[in-house]
């Protein structure tokens, strides 16, 4: 097939075949162009106007990458170890360029800003995991749209003579749960886990567009060292750095710790998050959905109506004024302003201070603000370092055994109380004095 090349901020070029560039023409890939990685961070950091549409592709190829790097290293491993042969192993790399290629076709319009208006699961659907508060997910909307949309190009194209790809192969890898192909489970951590190529991306494409370094890491290391083994405790097949690379994979932690902090945090950028949510919610309410959620991803017709939904569709309904309010807010960027935090990680008497100031002003408070996000999960879904001084006895070591800075690494649970725009002075002052007299 022939290939085609486009520029790209962080690869120099990014390399695709007639069959994926059906995919990438495709009305409903295009969307993607429309939608803001990063919402309404250009209200703070004015570069951050990219989109899903790069970030998508990026992903693919540095998946590629990764998965070109542990075949290299690994292809005896996997050859005697989980029984592939070089037809299995050119299958998969097709497969995990679909699956990173599609990875966010689900997103909802301002991307993550948007997922507090996507429904609650039906009680007894047996479709999708239950639970009193669970909302579908924008990996459920991807998993909906890649199977009502593109299994056709995935199945039928002729590039996919030689390989019999079914399209459940590319959502199993997006955590469709539906299926079970045979090899999902080795690879599905290049798309998703604590050291996927989606986080790998974003970290140095946000922070290339802010104009920021909080997120750069050294990527050709990191590709360099990526590996695969099997956990000696389990027998499960784990995505791993190897062990001269695992101050790399430190880096990469450090790195989304810092851009959270720092960027995706940030006291502004999180009030037009609040402010952005509150608009579309007033959008959709008076735009055929009275319930103010968008619609369910469970039919043909639904998706449509969905996927009509973009960055640009509700610009223009906030500049006809049906964004309510907060719309306003918006287009004026009079945004609602934060006139008390905590730290980062507040202690005990912290906390009492913020709840006392929150029921002390609460008539004067539009809206509270708080993150419980752990940076580092252990266990299972550690990153893990493969140890193979010997060659003949490999094991696996957690990263956070490891780093003593990942394993110190404390979830931030900052709080803050926001005002009105035209009330911060006087509500800062109000506090102010309130904490004077408390000491």
């Amino acid at each position: 097939m022939k290939v085609y090349e486009t520029r790209d901020i962080i690869y120099g070029f990014i390399t695709y075949d007639d069959w994926e560039r059906e995919i990438i023409n495709h009305p409903v890939f295009q969307r993607l162009r429309r939608i803001k990685q990063l919402s309404l961070t250009d209200m703070i950091y004015p570069g951050a106007n990219h989109t899903r549409f790069e970030h998508s592709l990026g992903v693919m190829h540095l998946s590629t990458l990764f998965y070109d790097s542990i075949i290299k290293k690994r292809e005896q491993f996997l050859k005697e170890v989980l029984n592939f042969d070089d037809a299995g192993f050119k299958r998969d790399k097709k497969i995990i360029r679909l699956a990173a290629l599609l990875h966010d076709i689900g997103h909802s319009p301002f991307s993550h800003a948007g997922e507090e208006l996507m429904p609650y699961v039906p009680q007894g659907n047996s479709k999708y995991k239950e639970g009193a508060d669970k909302r579908f997910s924008h990996e459920d909307y991807s998993i909906a749209i890649i199977k009502t949309f593109f299994k056709d190009i995935i199945e039928n194209h002729k590039g996919n003579d030689n390989y019999r790809i079914r399209v459940e192969d590319v959502t199993a890898l997006l955590g469709d749960e539906t299926v079970k192909p045979k090899r999902s489970h080795v690879w599905k951590n290049i798309i998703s886990s604590q050291l996927d190529a989606d986080r790998a991306d974003y970290l140095l494409r946000d922070s290339l567009h802010l104009g920021i370094s909080y997120g750069i890491y050294d990527k050709e290391r990191l590709v360099n060292t990526m590996s695969i083994a099997t956990d000696p405790e389990t027998y499960g097949t784990n995505l791993a750095v190897e062990e001269g690379g695992w101050h790399v994979a430190e880096s990469l932690v450090i790195a989304r710790y810092q851009m959270f902090a720092q960027v995706y945090f940030h006291k502004t950028r999180r009030a037009f998050d609040y402010h952005i949510e509150k608009a579309l919610k007033e959008i959709l309410s008076k735009h055929g959905e009275k319930s103010g959620f968008f619609p369910l991803p469970d039919s043909e017709e639904n998706l449509k109506k969905y996927i009509d939904y973009d960055d640009w569709k509700m610009y223009g309904l906030i500049k006809e004024g049906l964004g309510g309010e907060h719309g306003k807010i918006i287009l004026e960027r009079s945004h609602d302003k934060c006139v008390y935090q905590t730290s980062e990680v507040p202690d005990e008497t912290e906390l009492d201070r913020f709840e006392d100031l929150h029921n002390t002003f609460q008539n004067e408070i539009s809206f509270v603000d708080s993150s419980e996000k752990s940076w580092y999960k252990t266990g299972k879904e550690d990153i893990f370092i493969l140890c193979d001084s010997n060659k003949k006895n490999e094991k696996l070591e957690p990263l956070s055994k490891k780093s003593s800075i990942v394993r110190n690494l404390q979830p931030i649970k900052q709080k803050r109380l926001y005002v009105k725009n035209e009330s911060r002075l006087t509500v800062k002052e109000k506090i102010r004095k309130y904490l004077e007299g408390k000491k």
